[in-house]
């Protein structure tokens, strides 16, 4: 299931999301020089302004994977500035500033707080995220309402309306303003709301092109499933990358376990070869395949580690006729961690199999020093050997997956041939410099 073009040709477009960002991140600025400008009227909370620089973070780290994440949290860190300004700019009593300290306050505070009731409304009224035209219409009065109110009260006070005991119009016009945080959580609600929607319908939409049958268990689950996909699409990659990672780990598999033993059988085949080393040929391939849908390593490896497997390998490829395979040992207490004794086998495998199919060797040495902290592995042939510097042949992974098997635990290999001699494979964890 793959629904991230859906995400992508989606209405919460990163570039409109970094203005969100940008904003936020101005609302922090002109919070912080409000508080630098003036000594607060009242202690500042350090809390709102870390959780408003942390939302920017979180906001930049998940724009491409979780929009809606970095939506709501820049929404949240928006709020969490505003607060602060907001906070001094309520304790401000212009009958005791100066006229031009209060102002610089009361315009900090309704700026914050008009940017970010403004944000939370564009992420609930998004084209791709139709909500109904009356509930649009309320949070986009709303934001005018706190709009009017702001300035109102500006221009009252400029006026020479003071607040007091006795209600009058300046109460009046600040009545958005203190239900300014209702009107946030409502807006973002509704995004939020909206958002759900619409990862639903397209997990529907994938289900009824989907050709796989469900019940109604199986169905809800792979309902919520998709819908997570389309709202979250860096699961949807991370699936995708883990999925391809497989691809070719199972390709190297077929290709150090499975393919050398068909390609044997062909051989003998159409050389004329004994019918009985053809028959001995398959069944190893058959039995290699079966090991693969089993357990992608053998549990000899498992159960009695490298060493013993690799004695296991050495014994099942000369029964099907490679040439003679000395093993020589230098032991220690302890194993080395199972993904290490992993690339070690798939390296011998591969080198084995090189040495015994192209290389036509004679006589094959495996030299392995394993213990717990390190493993030091070389893999020698008589047989042709190869110029490093030939282009490689297409469709050959072996090298390419011995390399690959090496770094992913930390390890190397390293390859030492001629045209002329044969092949020395050395495979070494920790890596050598």
């Amino acid at each position: 299931m793959n629904l991230v073009r859906a995400v992508r040709a989606s209405g919460s477009d990163l570039a409109t999301l970094e203005r969100r960002i940008v904003i936020l991140a101005l609302t922090i600025i002109v919070v912080d020089g409000q508080v630098v400008r003036e000594a607060p009227l009242v202690p500042v909370d350090p809390i709102p302004i870390l959780l408003a620089i942390g939302a920017v973070c979180v906001a930049l780290l998940t724009q491409r994977t979780a929009p809606i994440v970095a939506w709501v949290v820049t929404i949240a860190g928006m709020d969490a500035a505003a607060s602060v300004a907001i906070a001094q700019s309520r304790a401000a009593d212009p009958a005791v500033l100066t006229l031009d300290d209060w102002l610089f306050r009361a315009a900090d505070a309704g700026l914050a707080a008009f940017l970010t009731l403004w944000t939370a409304n564009a992420y609930a009224t998004r084209p791709d995220r139709p909500v109904p035209a009356k509930a649009a219409a309320i949070l986009w009065a709303l934001l005018v309402w706190l709009a009017v109110g702001i300035l109102t009260t500006i221009v009252m006070v400029l006026a020479g309306q003071r607040p007091d005991p006795a209600f009058n119009w300046v109460d009046v016009a600040t009545v958005p303003i203190t239900w300014f945080v209702p009107f946030v959580a409502i807006a973002t609600g509704i995004g939020i709301v909206a958002d759900l929607a619409w990862g639903v319908e397209r997990a529907r939409e994938w289900l009824e092109r989907s050709a796989a049958p469900a019940d109604g268990g199986d169905r809800m689950r792979r309902l919520a499933a998709g819908t997570l996909e389309a709202l979250v699409p860096g699961l949807a990659a991370a699936a995708d990358a883990t999925a391809a990672a497989e691809r070719n780990r199972l390709a190297g598999d077929l290709h150090a376990v499975v393919v050398p033993s068909l390609r044997r059988a062909i051989t003998e085949a159409e050389t004329g070869g004994d019918p009985a080393a053809v028959l001995r040929h398959l069944r190893a391939a058959d039995l290699e395949l079966e090991r693969l849908m089993a357990d992608r390593w053998p549990v000899i490896l498992e159960s009695f580690g490298l060493v013993t497997a690799l004695e296991d390998l050495a014994e099942r490829l000369e029964a099907t006729g490679s040439p003679p395979i000395t093993l020589e040992v230098d032991r220690s207490e302890g194993r080395p961690p199972p993904p290490v004794e992993r690339a070690g086998w798939r390296v011998a495998q591969v080198t084995l199999d090189n040495a015994v199919r192209h290389a036509a060797a004679s006589q094959v040495t495996i030299r392995v020093a394993v213990g717990p902290d390190a493993v030091r592995m070389t893999i020698t042939d008589d047989g042709r050997g190869f110029d490093p510097a030939d282009p490689v042949r297409p469709g050959a992974r072996g090298l390419a997956d011995l390399a690959r098997r090496a770094s992913e635990v930390g390890g190397n290999v390293r390859i030492s041939a001629g045209p002329e001699s044969g092949t020395i494979v050395a495979f070494a964890w920790p890596g050598l410099a």
